[in-house]
């Protein structure tokens, strides 16, 4: 019997650390008949699918993607994902758009939304780490006028379908709502689009079609936001937990950019990508047919223990070369930049203006999900 008969959609999302410890120790490429795809869980292998787009597409069918977003740079092999990503990548670089929002405008955003928080207690996530990674993209973006609380919206809908392996039709009843709706702001904003320096302006500008703009939008609005802002819950929990590394941080400030770099390759807040096989294939062991749908779990290797010594530690001084958090290869996200600012900043500003920051006591701190893992809440008291 494979260990793969006995895995469910609801054991992932409660915590699913245990599950791939044991698949790559026995079955590292594993069927998983409940999701109806493969999942492969050590780094060779996953960088092997990555490494070979002919035997792998991303270009799959079904596709959870394409379902909730409509076809997009990442449903896509090259050249077509490159001319996308060769008009998309721009804005998310220190020298487009996301760079001039980091320098200018991002800790004042950070700085109103403390002003608005009961420093008495409030909850970390809902109250300053949603609304700053919402609003961080929607200003990059375009999108800031019609408002944080409802780029956050879209972000969840979208997300509660990409998350839906088990094709429930009340979940992915949710995801064509948002899908819809944000079409509908997509195409109207498009039509307005002129010299302004936001990514839409710039995509119009460059010749990315209407279609592929609101498609592709959608994909950063579902991808752009739950890791940055899972990244500041984690990174502060650590902090408020951890007295060693806390210390270690206030020594050398430096170091929160490895602590920012570890705690997003220890919890990987997004989990997997998803490939098609093109042909009969074997990969490490398991026989592979052409059609079967092939889920690399970033968060698995991620802790690869024959990748990284002591996986599961947080290392300030690792030297063990880049984490997949952000994926691998050509679908590496284009926005990994910007969400590490967000998370860097928005920490930095926590600190600065609540130097005595501590969790509530009586709130405890719960991870949950699969495809998309962070807190549920941070319950904090800053006085």
């Amino acid at each position: 019997m494979s260990i793969g008969d006995s895995i469910s959609l609801a054991d992932l999302e409660r915590d699913p650390a245990p599950i791939l410890a044991r698949l790559r120790a026995e079955e590292p490429v594993c069927w998983v008949p409940a999701m109806e795809m493969w999942l492969v869980t050590r780094w060779d292998d996953v960088a092997f699918m990555e490494e070979h787009p002919d035997l792998f597409t991303a270009a799959t069918e079904p596709s959870f993607l394409a379902r909730t977003l409509g076809d997009n740079m990442l449903t896509c092999d090259p050249p077509v994902h490159t001319r996308l990503q060769e008009i998309m990548q721009p804005p998310f670089t220190p020298g487009g758009r996301s760079g001039r929002f980091v320098a200018d405008e991002l800790a004042a955003i950070a700085d109103q939304l403390l002003d608005g928080v009961d420093p008495t207690g409030f909850d970390l996530m809902a109250d300053y780490a949603q609304p700053l990674s919402a609003g961080s993209l929607a200003t990059v973006l375009g999108l800031d006028s019609y408002g944080f609380d409802r780029m956050w919206e879209w972000c969840e809908g979208l997300c509660t379908d990409l998350a839906n392996f088990e094709n429930d039709p009340e979940l992915a009843a949710v995801g064509a709502k948002a899908k819809a709706d944000l079409g509908a702001v997509l195409a109207e904003r498009i039509e307005q689009a002129g010299g302004d320096d936001s990514a839409i302006s710039w995509f119009v500008r460059e010749g990315a079609t209407p279609e592929e703009i609101v498609n592709n939008v959608r994909l950063m609005i579902s991808g752009g936001i739950n890791e940055p802002r899972d990244g500041i819950g984690l990174v502060v929990w650590l902090l408020l937990t951890d007295r060693e590394i806390a210390a270690a941080v206030d020594a050398q400030p430096a170091k929160l950019r490895r602590l920012i770099e570890e705690v997003f390759r220890v919890h990987s807040p997004v989990g997997t990508v998803t490939r098609q096989a093109t042909q009969d294939l074997e990969l490490a062991g398991a026989r592979i047919a052409k059609g079967d749908l092939v889920s690399g779990i970033l968060r698995s290797i991620n802790l690869d223990e024959s990748h990284w010594t002591k996986p599961d530690e947080i290392d300030l001084d690792r030297r063990e070369g880049s984490h997949a958090a952000f994926a691998l290869g050509a679908h590496r996200c284009l926005g990994e930049w910007l969400g590490r600012q967000e998370v860097r900043v928005g920490v930095e500003r926590l600190f600065a203006r609540f130097p005595d920051l501590r969790l509530d006591p009586d709130h405890d701190v719960e991870l949950h999900g699969f495809e998309f893992r962070g807190p549920r809440s941070v319950h904090v008291i800053a006085t």
